[in-house]
């Protein structure tokens, strides 16, 4: 295996350590004509920047003329009851910005820096036994340990030798990797995939997949929902190339020449193969040298309990036998709650004080789990999509963490608007009033629980086939979700529950998830598809108009977006060499790239402190889910609680007191 694939690979065992432009959009239609339009192939950009110095802080004004303030510096190694630790790599090979994985046995932690010219740093350490190890492709180092108190301070040395890479090899079915040429050679059935599979699915999955006649027609018989004749689709996917689907144009012919390629070149003889990265985002050492990665591993269940527990090993699917970590969001006290899509289903409370986890049990624990969202008045809202039961009422819940009870089972259908028996909720999103917005992501709408009349009403998207995939609101109570199904994004008015639907520039293309910014802007990543790179992209509600800005590395997956209080836009991305979070600046157009630790290991949602920490699970990992939180510059924590600027529901304009608070006041 050469070092490429093994920095591909996950390779985590606890508690060893791993080893490792500007054109113009405009809407596809709207239902209110003329309202979204744009104009001019301009692209005026006004930078302005003021500094001056207040009370140790300083303000810029940017884009837009948007404010930001950013604190003084802050030595994090002060947090009380914490250590530090500094140190250098040594190496007869050249490397930069190494991964240095810095693991507290005790509390189950793995704290992750960058070198910086050989050097490296990790602040607000937890009290304990330590794990150290570095690596980077090609290369690792022996495990060090070492035990830390609080205010120790000590310095180490590492030094990097080959890699033998045997674990990962034993974990990875890909032991070749070639040019994407010579993967997918040129032809009309490469063409079709192209703007097809790899618009969801990405460049690797056709690839590492081989099959015989029999199974890639069957394979492509289920995309295109051969049996939904007799019963209905089984997933949202299912039935996405049917000849007639609008989005991705398949026909007749699209199937003969996708088919007669698929065979051809990923036939039954054929090794699984992942197209090797030649362009990877450039690593900024400097920047990478300030940062810090933590990572609070889920508490493991002891034998009989949990997921260990017999009700739940009968079960099958995916998230049996295994905790796995989806979305994270802060409450008003610093705490951080996850959804927990493992069996027995649970919503899980972190306090990164001290590590502490406190775990719920869902009302129905088999029912699925996915979003979660805080509302103003802190109760934690999930709903319940597939899980081990597909069909069937589904319901949105509603948590209270003082009396620690589920005080709301709302079915979100009762007058069964969508016409299907299989109805999965997903993510949510809060108006002005605390009313919950919740997608289906099958059933093609989105429903709203009124809180003041706790009545329901569905709305189902006016497009074929429609799958929302993630919703937020903006300032102006219009609910924004993204379209799974085409790319397109869709607005919600909810002053008259009227739609409008918009076209970016790429279409079609998978987009996953969608933010607002602070000036009201929409924007969302779009997935690389074969030679087409991955693009970000940002809707100004203003004028209509739609820019893309192409992300470079190859094989770009953005997923979720947010922005942060300097006004740059963070993006969770699971493509090119490693899963990895990244961030653009739109006053310069750059991108900055943050490797994670579980480099294999998915984010869906990332969400962002005040103080400009970026938090997420690594959904993929298949060893060691967990809460995750990055420090672009680890001398600014001040604390290792996480707070929205404004409070929950963590929106980045001033929320409207809701009744329920007034009321309180």
């Amino acid at each position: 295996m050469d070092a490429l694939t093994r920095a591909r690979v996950q390779h985590l065992r606890w508690p060893a350590p791993p080893s490792l432009k500007l054109r113009r959009g405009s809407p596809k239609f709207t239902q209110q004509r003329g309202a979204n339009e744009g104009g001019g192939r301009q692209f005026l950009v006004s930078l302005i920047v003021l500094v001056s110095c207040v009370a140790g802080a300083y303000v810029v004004f940017g884009v837009s003329g948007w404010v930001a303030a950013t604190p003084a510096t802050v030595q994090a190694a002060s947090i009380a009851g914490t250590a530090s630790l500094t140190g250098t790599v040594e190496s007869t090979v050249p490397f930069k910005a190494a991964q240095v994985f810095i693991r507290n046995v005790d509390r189950r932690i793995l704290y992750m820096s960058y070198t910086n010219a050989g050097r490296f740093r990790a602040v607000a350490l937890f009290p304990g036994s330590y794990e150290l190890s570095v690596a980077t492709n090609g290369l690792e180092s022996d495990v060090q340990k070492l035990v830390l108190k609080a205010g120790d301070s000590p310095t180490v040395k590492l030094s990097l030798r080959a890699s033998t890479g045997t674990e990962a090899a034993a974990n990875s079915s890909v032991r070749e990797e070639r040019s994407y040429d010579e993967i997918y050679p040129p032809g009309p059935g490469r063409d079709v995939a192209e703007r097809t599979c790899m618009v969801c699915h990405g460049e690797n999955f056709i690839s590492t997949r081989p099959g015989d006649l029999a199974a890639w027609n069957a394979r492509i018989d289920r995309m295109m929902g051969t049996a939904l004749a007799d019963r209905p689709a089984a997933s949202y996917a299912e039935g996405l190339l049917t000849y007639r689907a609008p989005a991705l144009r398949f026909s007749r012919q699209d199937r003969e020449d996708l088919l007669a390629y698929l065979v051809k070149n990923f036939g039954p003889d054929a090794k699984p193969r992942a197209v090797r990265i030649d362009q990877e985002m450039p690593f900024d050492e400097a920047k990478l040298g300030k940062a810090m990665y933590i990572e609070y591993y889920l508490t493991q269940d002891s034998p009989g309990q949990g997921m260990n527990a017999p009700e739940y090993a009968k079960l099958t699917g995916a998230f049996v036998g295994r905790r796995v970590g989806q979305d994270v969001r802060f409450d008003q006290d610093g705490n951080v709650w996850l959804t927990d899509r493992g069996y027995p289903n649970r919503l899980v409370k972190l306090d990164p004080r001290t590590g502490e986890q406190k775990s719920h049990v869902l009302p129905n624990p088999i029912s699925g789990n996915h979003d979660l969202n805080i509302d103003r008045t802190g109760i934690i809202w999930l709903a319940e999509p597939e899980g081990q039961q597909p069909s069937g009422e589904k319901r949105l819940l509603g948590f209270n963490p003082k009396t620690e009870k589920f005080e709301h089972l709302v079915p979100m259908d009762p007058d069964n608007v969508i016409r299907s028996p299989r109805k999965w909720l997903q993510s949510m999103a809060f108006d002005s009033k605390n009313n919950v917005y919740v997608g289906w992501i099958m059933g093609g709408a989105i429903s709203k629980y009124d809180r003041e009349t706790k009545k329901v009403s569905v709305f189902p998207v006016p497009t074929h086939n429609a799958i929302p995939y993630g919703i937020i609101a903006d300032r102006n109570d219009n609910i924004w979700v993204a379209l799974w199904d085409s790319g397109n994004l869709a607005k919600f008015d909810t002053s008259n529950n009227q739609w409008t639907i918009f076209a970016p520039l790429t279409y079609p293309g998978q987009v996953r998830r969608l933010n607002v910014d602070t000036q009201n802007n929409t924007w969302f990543g779009m997935w690389a598809a074969g030679r087409r790179p991955g693009r970000l992209g940002k809707l100004d509600q203003t004028t209509g108009r739609i820019t893309e800005y192409p992300v470079p590395r190859q094989s770009s997956n953005p997923y979720d977006v947010a922005q942060d209080l300097n006004g740059d836009i963070w993006v969770a991305d699971v493509g090119g060499s490693a899963a990895a979070l990244w961030k653009f600046n739109p006053r310069d157009a750059t991108f900055t790239l943050y490797p994670k630790p579980q480099r294999t290991a998915d984010t869906p949602k990332i969400q962002i402190t005040k103080d400009g920490a970026i938090w997420y699970a690594p959904r993929g990992s298949q060893r060691a889910p967990a809460f995750g939180v990055l420090y672009p510059d680890m001398d600014k924590i001040t604390t290792l609680g996480a707070y929205y600027l404004n409070g929950p529901p963590g929106y980045p304009f001033k929320p409207t007191a809701s009744p329920e608070r007034r009321s309180a006041q």
